[in-house]
């Protein structure tokens, strides 16, 4: 473990050392005043919005919620945990879920669920299970089903929201019938209901119903129609809530910007419009739902669900290219997230052209229907992806839409991307940027930067004491570096810093120390000099940062410990981190590109 260590604090050394490599090579300087006041739109930020979805699971990760989604479970049999690829790979039923769990649950019924509860309670996460509502779910595991198989008895079980009788933790696997409220009852009695640690918190109403029929054609193969998506979303939330009353539930999972609008357009869209005057489908489904609690004296459904993937081009013509070479290209990745809040921005995209972008920006406009047609209803985006993957870009993309999350008050939100890397650390940057648990704070403060083509900045304290203040900037210029003045008021006065940084030579966040050379603090004004293409999160304290506690040594033999202790303060108090930084930065540059060229080549 100590020779890991001595690794991975070498690995941040020479990435230091290339970052003031960078630093000598930036073409200029550009300059940004950020405006903090920690008195002023002062919001609670929930915790849930650092989440991933379950191809993430069991990457290195410190998410707050897990989301068990996506098109494979549309047609998932809980009771034997098989499922349907649908349109993704040939229709083809198989035990997929085995290759996310593992065999550990392969003989239980609701693998998948259990992993799920497994995972969270580990990590401290919210879980949220997804609940079939296509009518039919996979009833065997034996490869590709056929067009002329569409519904067969031979190849899938019908699904029913409720039983309507007695449950049994042993579901009958000859009837036919796979039942939904079973399922939750299942979940409740194995794991404890939603209150409980291990307990599923949330269920999903599927996954993408204006598509299941290009999704999943055997499943579901006719157009899904508005009054039919609203019909069995409140009789399977009605089922979930008769089961697990303190569990939230999530609808209707829309996929994007056509399905916000019209839900695909099915037959009976035009006359609900007409008739009611509404906007959008997003004002049908919440007032429907609505109604529906009105009837039933009592809410269906908690969280407003949406998925959201950019569509903004880069310059080459193409979305989510992976030009990350070209400066144009990276810029229109960085600027697409203000699609979201930012009313004078318009992205090149079908929707701007096409569509005419009037839902625009997309996360206020959500907010006004739901305050009009169902207050109180929180808002979730369950997938989403900037892309870039493998490159700095998407990690700055990432970390600036989870600061546009908490600014519009987006309470729950989970990551969708086979492949994230760059996006994984950026989530770490938010939720543990020290390797020990230490996290952005609870509580959004007025944070204003002045060009935020260049910078983007949110600043965030703990409820109840201002004594420490955390900023996360990003440099969005692709070959300057970027001087922030930073200045803060109406908090307390400032004496220590402390920088970790996100930059192009590895999906990691790197630990800078007090920051010399790159961070001054004055007073009430703190000037930071960012790398290119970097995010940077800065822990600004009234008094002397404590060092979190390492959560891979609490606990350990307290001789060991006290031991370990005592070298990292010899090592401090003999080497101060400027002097650290600034030698390898003399010595150890190349080492460290060289070290990143072979990363990168590995990938």
């Amino acid at each position: 473990m100590r020779k890991t260590k001595r690794i991975a604090a070498l690995c941040a050394a020479m990435a230091a050392a290339a970052l003031c490599s960078l630093s000598a090579t930036a073409d200029s300087t550009r300059k940004v005043d950020i405006t903090v006041d920690v008195t002023k739109d002062r919001k609670a930020i929930s915790p849930y919005i650092y989440g991933i979805n379950s191809e993430q699971w069991n990457k290195e990760v410190s998410a707050t919620a897990i989301r068990a989604g996506g098109n494979r479970f549309t047609a998932y049999n809980w009771e034997t945990n098989a499922s349907n690829a649908g349109a993704d790979m040939n229709h083809i039923n198989d035990t997929y879920f085995s290759t996310l769990t593992g065999k550990k649950f392969d003989d239980k019924p609701g693998s998948v669920a259990l992993y799920l509860s497994e995972r969270c309670t580990e990590m401290g996460a919210y879980s949220l299970m997804t609940i079939p509502m296509a009518g039919y779910v996979s009833a065997d595991t034996k490869g590709a089903v056929k067009e002329d198989e569409v519904q067969s008895a031979a190849r899938f079980n019908k699904s029913e929201p409720a039983k309507g009788s007695e449950f049994s933790l042993t579901p009958d696997l000859n009837d036919g019938v796979v039942y939904q409220d079973e399922f939750v009852n299942y979940l409740v009695q194995t794991l404890g209901d939603a209150s409980t640690e291990t307990g599923i918190k949330g269920y999903s109403l599927d996954n993408e119903p204006s598509l299941w029929r290009s999704t999943h054609p055997r499943v579901h193969p006719e157009k899904t129609g508005c009054k039919e998506i609203i019909d069995v979303s409140v009789a399977t939330a009605k089922a979930i809530k008769a089961v697990d009353p303190k569990a939230e539930v999530f609808g209707p999972a829309l996929f994007g910007y056509g399905a916000f609008d019209s839900f695909g357009n099915p037959d009976d869209w035009s006359d609900i419009k007409a008739d009611n005057g509404y906007e959008w489908f997003v004002d049908y489904y919440l007032d429907e739902m609505k109604k529906a609690e009105d009837a039933n004296g009592q809410r269906l459904i908690d969280v407003f669900d949406v998925h959201y993937y950019t569509e903004a081009k880069g310059a080459c013509g193409k979305r989510s290219c992976k030009h990350y070479s070209d400066a144009d290209c990276v810029a229109a990745r960085l600027n697409s997230t203000r699609s979201l809040w930012d009313a004078d921005y318009k992205e090149d995209s079908w929707i701007t052209k096409d569509a005419g972008a009037k839902f625009f920006p997309l996360l206020p406009k959500l907010r006004a229907s739901i305050d009009k047609y169902y207050p109180g209803t929180k808002l979730g985006i369950t997938e989403y992806d900037f892309g870039a993957a493998y490159d700095i870009s998407g990690g700055i993309a990432e970390a600036d839409v989870l600061g546009v999350f908490a600014q519009n008050e987006v309470y729950f939100a989970t990551l969708f991307s086979m492949d994230s890397k760059y996006q994984l650390t950026a989530i770490d940057l938010y939720t543990n940027y020290d390797g020990k648990g230490s996290g952005f704070g609870d509580t959004l403060v007025s944070c204003q930067s002045g060009d935020i083509e260049t910078s983007t900045a949110y600043a965030s304290v703990d409820e109840g004491s201002n004594d420490v203040v955390k900023l996360v900037i990003t440099n969005k210029a692709f070959e300057d570096n970027t001087e922030a003045a930073i200045k803060i008021s109406g908090g307390s006065e400032y004496k220590y810093a402390h920088l970790y940084s996100m930059n192009k030579m590895a999906p990691k966040v790197f630990d800078l120390g007090e920051g010399k050379d790159k961070l001054t603090l004055s007073g009430d004004t703190v000037t930071l000099t960012m790398e290119p293409e970097t995010v940077s999160m800065l822990v600004l304290s009234k008094d002397e940062i404590a060092e979190a506690p390492d959560p891979e040594t609490s606990g350990a033999d307290p001789e060991a410990a006290s031991a370990a202790d005592k070298d990292t303060s010899e090592e401090k108090s003999d080497t101060p981190i400027g002097l650290i930084v600034g030698g390898i930065c003399a010595g150890a540059a190349a080492l460290a590109a060289a070290v990143f060229f072979i990363i990168r080549k590995k990938k």
